[in-house]
């Protein structure tokens, strides 16, 4: 009786369990799966074929086996600024493709000597390939011997060297020679640029070795070349949009990508022509790997995920792509054809000496001795402390000003300028080696008042740092300029202020925050470009980032 009772009961729950899962009503769209979202974390330089490649992966419709949509965000960025965010984790990407293996090889020595027993990242596979070389007008390559004879660092360091600059080669309206390349901390070509210095410095190819970078015959070459820097930066493609912009009295040459000369000449098809330097002593391929992570927040169908979009990414049709953007393709079964070729400033025929990316250790000592022999910064912050400025946005902006100084190095130097609708005398030049404390101490201890004299505060910091390079011609000269207003108290003009930053004989860049809604970021646009520097806009939520980025130039 009882086990009668027990059954009864037992069909009545089933009954209204049963009764309580949503029915679908007669003609309605079944519940549709959820995406599974593939977070991709790349290099900037193939930007243009990525994101044409993610529309048409999409628009194959593509599902996992357990038939989720799989939906792709990719975020293009420096290599080595992807590195520093996944280990800060403040990006958790599940594909890793930076546009070098080596910066995986710099992920796992970071992650590991944190104390992690595995590797985060796999080797990968290469996507496609670019060699790194120097972008230079075709005139002045010319000028040099191209292209029948072969170049290397070795001629660019006669060019510099030289008191009379570009004179020495009859062309004396050339100027100085100029030198860009970014960052080698948040970028891959510019950590291969100076990879490709110390090669040439130590004379070898291969099997590089940390004494190697010890020796006072490598350190010499490589801040030989390092004193020809113009300023530095996050982005390969900055420097290659800046040059077709801004045209050779900006840069004379720049490490860029194969690639990404042969693009300019869509960008730029009735200015003066960029080529394809090789350097004779070497360089390397940019292989763009595409690693699956080995993290926690990788999971079975994001690797499912990943690995469909990497086999179409590594079909032919995406491979052929690949070169009309001017990547030579990893499928060796796709022939190398236009636009790699002469007509596009490029060579097929090249490299014809490659470089043997070292391992952790020599790419740690690598950064070590740049920080210490590159061109060190002169810079001048001028520090609006106007009444607008009260509050948050002050508190904010010193936050800001302190993760600079956190980012420069104890060699350079910065001066400190208030203004409001004064001009505060300066505060240095001191070295942040020792100066750090006392500047730091002088920006928390200002407060908020008064009207805006920006365009006399530029003026006069640019007028002092122009001063200073007369003396010494060593250092990259600079000013920060951070505002969250109008111009409202200056003697200056704009139109004179645009005059006296566009001095051509002037190496001094002004570089421009502007800082939330009432900031004019027009004006402050225009005051960075008539200097050849940058401008960017902060928040209350960015500028601790915005100055980060700015310090990356020095």
């Amino acid at each position: 009786m009882r086990s009668g009772l027990s059954a009864l009961l037992l069909l009545v729950v089933c009954s209204c369990k049963c009764s309580e899962q949503p029915t679908r009503a007669p003609g309605a769209a079944p519940q549709r799966a959820l995406p599974v979202e593939l977070r991709i974390a790349y290099g900037s330089e193939k930007r243009s074929w990525l994101e044409e490649q993610i529309a048409s992966f999409r628009a194959t419709s593509p599902k996992t086996s357990s038939g989720r949509p799989i939906q792709i965000h990719a975020e293009a960025m420096g290599s080595g600024e992807a590195v520093q965010d996944i280990l800060a984790g403040t990006s958790k990407p599940h594909v890793f493709s930076p546009a070098s293996g080596a910066y995986i090889t710099i992920l796992n020595d970071r992650f590991q000597s944190a104390g992690h027993l595995k590797p985060l990242s796999p080797p990968g596979e290469p996507l496609v390939l670019s060699p790194i070389v120097i972008a230079m007008w075709r005139p002045m390559a010319s000028a040099l011997g191209w292209p029948t004879k072969s170049i290397g660092w070795k001629d660019l360091l006669q060019v510099n060297a030289n008191p009379k600059g570009w004179a020495a080669f009859d062309r004396p309206e050339w100027g100085s020679f100029k030198l860009g390349h970014t960052n080698p901390e948040f970028s891959n070509s510019g950590l291969l640029a100076v990879l490709a210095e110390a090669y040439a410095g130590a004379r070898k190819t291969r099997g590089l070795t940390t004494e190697d970078l010890a020796a006072k015959q490598t350190q010499s070459f490589v801040h030989s070349v390092e004193l020809a820097i113009v300023h530095y930066g996050k982005s390969t493609g900055f420097f290659a949009d800046k040059m077709l912009e801004r045209g050779p009295s900006y840069l004379s040459a720049a490490v860029l990508y194969e690639n990404l000369v042969i693009e300019s000449y869509a960008k730029n098809p009735s200015g003066t022509p960029l080529v394809a330097i090789y350097p004779v002593e070497g360089t390397f391929w940019s292989d763009h790997p595409y690693a699956i992570l080995d993290a926690e927040w990788v999971g079975a169908e994001e690797k499912e995920a990943a690995n469909a979009f990497l086999a179409y990414l590594k079909s032919k049709p995406a491979q052929e792509r690949a070169l009309a953007h001017g990547f030579r393709p990893a499928d060796p079964a796709v022939r190398i054809a236009s636009p790699i070729d002469p007509e596009h400033g490029a060579d097929p025929k090249q490299p014809q000496t490659l470089l043997e990316v070292p391992n952790a250790e020599v790419l740690r000592k690598l950064l070590e001795v740049w920080k210490s022999i590159k061109r060190n910064a002169d810079v001048v912050l001028a520090f609006d402390k106007s009444g607008s400025m009260a509050g948050r946005p002050l508190q904010q902006a010193k936050a800001g000003a302190k993760a600079f100084f956190d980012s420069l190095q104890d060699q350079d130097q910065v001066t400190l300028m208030f203004f409001d609708h004064h001009i505060y005398p300066p505060i240095g030049p001191q070295t942040l080696a020792k100066g750090r404390s006392d500047l730091l101490s002088r920006i928390e201890a200002i407060s908020a008042g008064g009207g805006t004299a920006l365009y006399d505060a530029i003026a006069q910091a640019y007028r002092d740092a122009q001063e200073r390079g007369r003396q010494d011609p060593s250092r990259i000269r600079a000013v920060v300029v951070m505002t969250d207003g109008r111009d409202e108290n200056s003697r200056l003009s704009f139109p004179d202020l645009q005059r006296l930053l566009s001095s051509e004989d002037s190496s001094i860049k002004v570089f421009t925050i502007a800082y939330g809604e009432q900031a004019d970021l027009g004006v402050l646009s225009k005051i960075a470009e008539a200097s050849k520097g940058s401008s960017a806009k902060g928040t209350a939520e960015t500028i601790v980032q915005v100055y980060q980025d700015i310090a990356a130039f020095f």
